[in-house]
């Protein structure tokens, strides 16, 4: 699935050049349960509404975060659920377009795919680190922002823990491979996030967080 910078750039379409911490933080929410150490594919899967090892269509995510979405008035909560189900429906496209075109190509190099895929995406982060407008704002408001329980998905501290480790990771450039991306190029990736973003403001709005702005 795409990493941490793919999810707040998405984020970043969504919620304007100035998206809220609530909405950033709620963009790699689902993926929180990485702090809880060693997961299987299942446990995973619960955070992300997958069944059957298959993850959810786009009217089962926002039958989900219309559900979420009214469980608390509060513009925090309601952000921070917009970035969640986000996060869920990013992963569903990135899974249908980018990674279905990059796994057809290496489907006979089963045993290099995922070291050349953790590779491209995260020379990707750097990428668009470097490319992004507003990248230091973002990082900045991340920092001190507040996640939140949600119920059978991700603690409130399991989610600030993982956000507090992906951000170590960004700004270590030590960790940057510094290899040319082939697969995952920074034009297609672009595209897929402007695509992206453009399709959750058909799917969530009206109904999204911009009716709750005051």
């Amino acid at each position: 699935m795409p990493w941490p910078k793919v999810h707040f750039a998405v984020a970043q379409q969504l919620g304007g050049p100035e998206p809220s911490s609530h909405l950033l933080i709620g963009s790699i929410a689902p993926d929180a349960i990485h702090v809880r150490g060693k997961i299987t594919r299942e446990q995973k899967g619960i955070t992300h509404l997958v069944h059957d090892g298959r993850l959810p269509d786009a009217n089962l995510i926002k039958e989900n975060y219309l559900h979420y979405l009214n469980l608390k008035p509060e513009k925090a909560w309601k952000e921070y659920i917009y970035g969640y189900f986000a996060h869920i429906y990013t992963d569903l496209r990135w899974v249908q377009t980018l990674y279905a075109d990059f796994k057809e190509e290496n489907i006979e190099d089963e045993e290099n795919i995922r070291y050349t895929y953790n590779q491209e995406v995260s020379q990707l982060e750097f990428e668009l680190k470097r490319s992004q407008h507003g990248t230091d704002s973002i990082l900045n408001k991340l920092k001190d922002s507040a996640g939140h329980s949600i119920p059978l998905f991700v603690e409130k501290s399991e989610v600030e823990q993982y956000r507090t480790l992906k951000l170590e990771w960004l700004l270590d450039e030590r960790n940057e491979p510094k290899v040319e991306l082939v697969y995952f190029t920074l034009d297609k990736v672009e595209m897929f996030i402007q695509d992206t973003a453009a399709e959750l403001n058909t799917l969530f709005i009206p109904s999204g967080i911009h009716e709750h702005e005051g």
